[in-house]
């Protein structure tokens, strides 16, 4: 086989995994099948606006009667009290969420902002439960 044979065949198989390679790639609808049959992760659905849901550390909800979608990303500080300890103040602690695209802060004591405004929605921190793991927030149109 001549050398220009040798690179024709070469430079064939490079397009041709080229091909495959991008044929993979991108994503399929959430909930649905991606390219090759493979499930895609879905979001849950929540509750409808107006109503007390508890969601957990590292999840997110879209809540029913909307396209809202809420997560509870971390607790960036928490300086509460623990039960069993004698303190000074309460305390407080910082959840950081993601309100319809927008990240947003609220806090569990009242001496800080407990609730939070972005894409005509606001967040509203109910409790946290003791380990930080837990949040109860309710969301409703700004």
């Amino acid at each position: 086989m001549s050398a220009i044979s040798k690179l024709l065949v070469a430079a064939g198989v490079l397009i041709a995994l080229t091909a495959c390679a991008k044929a993979d790639v991108g994503g399929g609808t959430p909930g649905g099948s991606g390219p090759g049959g493979s499930p895609q992760p879905t979001v849950p659905v929540g509750p409808p606006l107006g109503t007390e849901f508890d969601l957990e550390r590292g999840k997110s909800t879209v809540l029913s009667d909307s396209d809202v979608l809420v997560a509870f990303r971390e607790v960036s500080q928490d300086s509460r009290c623990k039960p069993g300890q004698a303190c000074v103040w309460e305390g407080d602690a910082t959840l950081e969420l993601t309100l319809a695209g927008s990240a947003v802060q609220v806090h569990t004591n009242k001496q800080f902002p407990v609730e939070a405004e972005a894409g005509g929605y606001k967040v509203s921190f109910v409790k946290l439960d003791v380990d930080g793991v837990v949040a109860t927030l309710v969301v409703r149109k700004a």
